[in-house]
């Protein structure tokens, strides 16, 4: 897991409403414009929604939020969620807008190829 001095950081950069309004544009942005970025992330994300109603609650309080406090539900799941919502959370600035109290979490990405320490140029001078 990350370390809890990142966590902080991150939990204040995204704390301030302004970040999170930006943040809620670049969801629907991103689910509208750039499916691939989307589809790719949700591979990454490990977890199941647990229907905390956190991420219905970002800026404003969404109008399809229903039930009470303490056991909220969307009236909407499995009819006409928009895309930003079935995607959320899309990365881990996402979770970072929950103060990461979402029950998702992002496996890192797998590497594929190992990138040489050296580069090519510096190889060549150390050589000679």
């Amino acid at each position: 897991m990350r370390s809890t001095r990142l966590r902080r950081l991150m939990r204040s950069a995204s704390s301030t409403r302004l970040t999170k309004i930006w943040n809620k544009i670049r969801r629907f942005v991103l689910c509208a414009v750039s499916s691939e970025y989307v589809s790719r992330q949700a591979a990454l994300r490990q977890g199941e929604c647990v229907g905390c109603g956190r991420c219905c609650k970002l800026v404003f309080q969404c109008p399809f939020l229903g039930g009470t406090d303490e056991n909220p539900r969307c009236l909407i799941y499995n009819s006409v969620r928009p895309n930003q919502c079935a995607a959320f959370p899309i990365d881990e600035r996402d979770l970072a807008d929950v103060n990461y109290l979402c029950s998702y979490s992002f496996s890192q990405p797998r590497v594929t190829a190992v990138q040489p320490l050296l580069t090519p140029v510096f190889e060549r001078q150390q050589s000679s």
